[in-house]
């Protein structure tokens, strides 16, 4: 599910949820279209799996070919010759999942004990888990410079998501061909796959144009989580396995990204969507408002708060951004009010330490204005009641061994976690004594 530019990692397109469901009404021509694309394609879903591979792979190569004509049509970008490979679904997992995440376990428990601090997944939820479980609801991929599509889930029979899915997988074969620098946090990295994702959603919209004849626009429902592509939702019945936080920060660049690249497209067409290669969004907070990307308006620089505790090695610098604040808020408020909490982001910086066994975060978020600060402070307090955390002493919550604090200093919040109780409080202690 993820477009890599420098690093190796595979570009996947996630497996679909299989529970229809519509923003708003269709028209009746379109629903009944649909319906019949549906049925036919529960009647052929299951055949390609009895085929023999050779028979397999020789549909998927001829549809490929054909959607490398519709590709360059729309596009106007010629690609180079492209190849596919057929794997399965253990073979994703093994192979992306695993062969990933085991080399980085130190770093996933490292973000699990955030997640947990956050109070973003349950105790007994597995980030490692959900990582490997990702990989096995990949449809397609492209990995170096190659679309790989899983046997399982992708059916050539099925011509009409068929040839979508090939269109996504192409435009990540041309966006090989521009340069979009890496960006080493959370945030950064978010806004830049959400530009990769969100092109790729966007020329399947521009296919599914040539098949109605139509204005490039979203005929269903916007994708949410495991809800992920209602319209090709007929592959099973398997709920989705992730933590709701985790699929909702991994289906951002789907979801999101579709919006900000319609935003690009309507002011200029796909060559201003090229144009945003060249000057990449630079966090969630420009995706979720195109406007601001628009205007160039960026994050402020932040700096962590010091602290004076000897012995803490830090491990960790990063930036987490609006949407990564509005999915921690959204795991207990409702939607809208974290939405509006988060809103008001400006910039922030996460700084995690470790001394031996222990942890220490500490994470400085700098807002538009004071009153903003102030409805994320009163947000993040109403959400540490759902959380039925014990408060220790004021705005200081403590709940399955980690402590965490929550100070605001006129623009600032500033949220304080460790395992230490008696360490938040000095470090709380010391920051209202520098802010007096």
């Amino acid at each position: 599910m993820k477009f890599v530019l420098i690093s190796p990692q595979p570009i996947d397109e996630e497996k679909p949820s299989r529970k229809f469901t519509a923003k708003r009404a269709l028209t009746l021509f379109l629903t009944w279209s649909i319906i019949i694309l549906v049925l036919s394609s529960l009647i052929v879903n299951t055949l390609h799996i009895n085929e023999s591979e050779e028979a397999y792979k020789a549909k998927v190569e001829s549809l490929l070919k054909e959607a490398v004509k519709v590709f360059e049509a729309i596009r106007g970008f010629p690609l180079e010759t492209v190849t596919v490979e057929v794997i399965t679904i253990e073979w994703a997992k093994e192979n992306w999942g695993k062969a990933y995440a085991e080399p980085d376990i130190a770093n996933i428990r490292r973000e699990e004990t955030i997640y947990k601090a956050l109070f973003m997944i349950s105790e007994s939820e597995s980030l490692y888990e959900a990582k490997v479980e990702w990989w096995g609801m990949v449809i397609s991929a492209v990995w170096m410079n190659k679309i790989y599509v899983v046997r399982e889930y992708f059916n050539p029979s099925d011509k009409f998501n068929a040839m979508k899915i090939l269109i996504h997988e192409l435009t990540h074969i041309m966006q090989s061909n521009f340069s979009v620098p890496y960006t080493p946090t959370f945030d950064g990295e978010k806004a830049r796959a959400a530009l990769i994702e969100g092109d790729a959603r966007l020329m399947e919209e521009a296919y599914i144009n040539e098949i109605w004849k139509k204005a490039v626009k979203l005929p269903f429902a916007t994708v949410k989580a495991c809800e992920a592509y209602p319209e090709i939702s007929f592959y099973g019945s398997e709920p989705c396995a992730l933590p709701k936080s985790i699929s909702r920060l991994n289906y951002f660049p789907y979801e999101y990204g579709l919006k900000f690249v319609k935003a690009l497209y309507s002011r200029g067409g796909w060559e201003t969507v090229n144009q945003a290669y060249l000057n990449p969004p630079t966090t969630t907070e420009q995706i979720i408002h195109p406007e601001k990307y628009l205007a160039n308006e960026t994050y402020k620089e932040t700096k962590s708060p010091t602290i004076n505790e000897e012995g803490w090695q830090v491990l960790k610098n990063e930036r987490f951004g609006e949407y990564f604040i509005f999915v921690m808020l959204a795991e207990w408020i409702p939607d809208e009010e974290a939405s509006k909490a988060a809103e008001g982001w400006g910039g922030d910086n996460f700084t995690y330490y470790v001394k031996g066994d222990n942890y220490l975060f500490t994470w400085n978020i700098t807002w538009d204005s004071a009153a903003d600060a102030s409805e994320f402070f009163e947000a993040f307090k109403k959400m540490m009641r759902k959380v039925e955390a014990k408060e220790e002493d004021q705005n200081l919550w403590g709940k399955h061994g980690r402590y965490l604090s929550l100070i605001m200093e006129g623009d600032s919040t500033i949220i304080i976690s460790s395992d230490d109780k008696t360490l938040v409080q000095n470090i709380v202690a010391e920051q209202a004594f520098s802010a007096g």
